[in-house]
């Protein structure tokens, strides 16, 4: 019969940092997972596009002149609408050059 290794030496031989690779590949984490907002996810969409959500929202806050919103719901309200508006034509026109094109 051959030697068999308990597993506390099997597991220390493999080292402290292939340990650490292996739990920072896990994921785990004793934190909950930082979820983007709507609003954040569309502006990261529209980035990939190569145009800066954050010029769309400035150029349409000073095209309204005196708009005064309740609360921040409201304004991210508009906000979610106008980034959405602006994605949905960013879409429709890739599909038109692409239907264009071929």
């Amino acid at each position: 019969m051959g030697h068999t290794v308990d597993t506390y030496h099997d597991i220390q031989s493999l080292g402290i940092e292939k340990l650490r690779q292996a739990y920072a590949a896990s994921g785990l984490s004793i934190k909950p997972k930082t979820r983007l907002s709507w609003i954040e996810t569309i502006k990261e969409i529209i980035r990939a596009q190569g145009i800066n959500p954050e010029q769309i929202l400035t150029k349409e806050a000073l095209t309204q002149h005196a708009t005064t919103y309740l609360d921040t719901a409201q304004l991210q309200d508009h906000q979610l609408q106008l980034l959405t508006t602006t994605l949905r034509d960013l879409i429709h026109q890739e599909t038109q050059r692409l239907a264009n094109a071929g």
